[in-house]
């Protein structure tokens, strides 16, 4: 399966799990798209300002790859900057979030998988 980005479902997330601002999300792999083990792989892009506030997931895991910008995550309301390379995974039942409010005017880009459990 080939997907060029052009290409790829596109979705504009506002305030997302109560947050502030958008999240640009493409949708590369669903559970209906593939037979790996996961629920979703998404590109997200934050805008300057967005936040996803720390929340919980129940029977599934998410894992965060930062691959551009700036940002800070929290996992079980510890909170940590974030910048490319950086990744976190949280586990079902525990809690997380991520913040697109520390360096003014940039795009948080970041990798999103949502792993069955």
């Amino acid at each position: 399966m080939i997907k060029m980005y052009d290409d790829v479902e596109c979705k504009i997330n506002k305030n997302v799990r109560g947050g502030e601002g958008e999240i640009v999300a493409r949708y590369y792999l669903n559970e209906n798209s593939s037979k790996l083990r996961f629920n979703a792989l998404n590109l997200n892009e934050m805008e300057p300002g967005a936040t996803i506030p720390e929340h919980r997931h129940d029977g599934e895991d998410e894992f965060y790859l930062v691959i551009e910008g700036r940002g800070f995550g929290i996992l079980n309301g510890n909170k940590f900057e974030i910048g490319p390379g950086d990744s976190f995974i949280c586990h079902s039942g525990s809690t997380h979030g991520i913040f697109n409010n520390k360096v003014s005017g940039q795009k948080l880009k970041f990798i999103s998988i949502f792993f069955k459990n």
